[in-house]
């Protein structure tokens, strides 16, 4: 059977072989991998050989004596969201069927007695859109135990968006404890958000680690995720973020700090700028790169902060002040351009946190290009044979009208 399926490296001859791998304690972590890797791939199809795989990665669900079984549950998810999110097309036409006799199934391992399974098993029953699951998933929170599945539970409900669930999800809100994940699925069914509740709900994020729709052991992931939620509600992630940059953890201010790049405007530059005295160094990076992007005229700080122990953080500080063409910086870049290591990224990178290239930081030093220039003409003269590198001289050098040297 096999050899006429296949999966996203072509045909599914080497499944088989898998299963019995994934049974065996000492290959198991390897082989559902592999399995994975090579039924999910990167998510954007559903191959023919995933409808027929979907009994075996169920009897290995069920079996306790499988030492993966959550890895195994991630699998199923991960097929069921493949599903639901790629082009039709592109989705097995046995695929619904399977499915449908799947999700059963899935609903008898919510009481499992392995908590992890209990845990992953939301994710795959979240995506169970057009099945009724959620009042099963709601039965299950009232008896279940263990705080992350409970969460995993809520937010599984409001992913089916289904209004029947209004008043359950209504009635969780009340509960510091899991008024976040309540909040979050009243948005699904278009009840905005009252984020000073999301951010009191912040007290206790570690939990969240151990949740399906996090995944992360960091804190940083839960401001991610729900930064992600909130979706096209700019005004909501501009709050919750701006609310969150002085949190108590610090990586919960990290989260805020990834989550911000495309909300900067006015009240939040300053927030952002005080992060610059983060007692986390990568915090101090990470805002000095949004100060950077943004270039954000907060001149007397960045000429503070670059001289930041944490050379990173120094980088990226001079890096904001001298995109303000600020004199501050002609000293300690002409320090980077005549000593053994520059600090300043070549290449320019897309990632909205990530620092502005070298060329771009220099050109905007024009008004101090008479400073500079012997520094640049020295190195790329005698210090660097990095043809990138030479080749951002040469544009700088010509953006100053300045000549090239010999």
């Amino acid at each position: 059977m096999w050899d006429q399926l296949e999966h996203a490296y072509g045909p599914a001859t080497d499944v088989p072989d898998l299963l019995a791998q994934v049974r065996d304690p000492v290959s198991a972590p390897a082989a559902i991998g592999e399995l994975n890797a090579n039924v999910y791939h990167d998510g954007d199809a559903v191959h023919s050989a995933a409808p027929a795989l979907l009994p075996a990665l169920l009897d290995l669900a069920e079996d306790p004596t499988v030492t993966v079984r959550p890895a195994v549950v991630e699998t199923l998810g991960d097929l069921a969201h493949a599903a639901r999110t790629a082009e039709p097309a592109d989705v097995d036409a046995a695929w619904p069927d399977a499915w449908t006799a799947t999700v059963p199934r899935l609903l008898g391992l919510l009481a499992d007695p392995d908590v992890e399974v209990r845990r992953m098993v939301t994710f795959p029953l979240a995506q169970a859109l057009g099945h009724t699951v959620w009042p099963a998933l709601r039965d299950r929170f009232d008896v279940e135990p263990d705080h992350a599945a409970k969460l995993g539970l809520i937010v599984a409900t409001g992913h089916h968006a289904d209004p029947a669930a209004l008043d359950w999800l209504t009635g969780l809100l009340p509960d510091p404890e899991v008024r976040l994940a309540a909040a979050v699925g009243l948005r699904r069914l278009g009840i905005a958000p009252d984020v000073p509740s999301l951010l009191d709900a912040f007290t206790d994020v570690e939990v969240w680690a151990d949740a399906w729709c996090v995944g992360s052991p960091r804190p940083s992931a839960v401001v991610w995720w729900l930064n992600r939620e909130l979706g096209d509600d700019r005004a909501a992630r501009r709050t919750l973020v701006a609310g969150l940059l002085d949190h108590p953890n610090a990586d919960v201010r990290a989260g805020a700090l990834w989550a911000s790049p495309r909300l900067l405007d006015a009240d939040l530059l300053p927030l952002i700028a005080d992060r610059l005295a983060d007692d986390e160094p990568e915090n101090r990076r990470l805002a000095a790169n949004l100060l950077a992007r943004a270039r954000a005229p907060f001149a007397d700080d960045l000429a503070l902060a670059a001289r930041d122990v944490y050379l990173p953080a120094a980088d990226a500080a001079l890096t904001a002040l001298a995109l303000l063409g600020d004199e501050r910086a002609v000293e300690p870049l002409r320090q980077r351009l005549s000593g053994p290591r520059l600090g300043l990224p070549v290449e320019p990178k897309s990632r909205p946190w990530s620092p502005p290239p070298l060329a771009d930081v220099l050109i905007a030093m024009r008004e101090h290009a008479d400073a500079l220039i012997p520094a640049v003409r020295a190195r790329l003269e005698n210090a660097t044979t990095d043809q990138a590198e030479r080749s951002a001289f040469r544009r700088v050098l010509t953006a100053w009208q300045a000549p090239l040297g010999k």
